[in-house]
């Protein structure tokens, strides 16, 4: 819940913080669904389609965090070039101008 939360919040500030968030609850999601199935295949050992689907729900989940991890090497080097005043900046989505604060959108209201 509190990484939907954070997705949430990071729709104004960039894409790869987006994207981090949003794999992550996905794949927390399949992970969640495959230790689920694999109770029900534990409780009932002739029930193989559970245990087909958590196995399914493994290979989802981790492919939705690998992404999560591809994503968060991104940020890692677009913050790490940006401090040391590299010449060379990364791209990183920036959706500030996109989605507009509370208080802008107050500004432009009174005046």
């Amino acid at each position: 819940l509190i990484c939907f939360i954070f997705m949430i919040c990071s729709l104004r500030t960039n894409v790869v913080f987006f994207v981090i968030f949003l794999t992550l609850v996905c794949g927390f999601g399949l992970l969640a669904g495959a230790f689920f199935n694999l109770s029900l295949a534990y409780e009932n050992p002739d029930n193989l389609a559970a245990a087909m689907r958590a196995s399914r729900c493994v290979v989802g989940g981790g492919a939705f965090l690998f992404v999560t991890s591809l994503a968060g090497w991104w940020i890692f080097l677009a913050i790490m070039l940006a401090s040391l005043d590299f010449p060379i900046q990364i791209p990183v989505g920036d959706l500030s101008t996109m989605i507009k604060g509370a208080s802008e959108k107050q500004k432009v209201s009174e005046a």
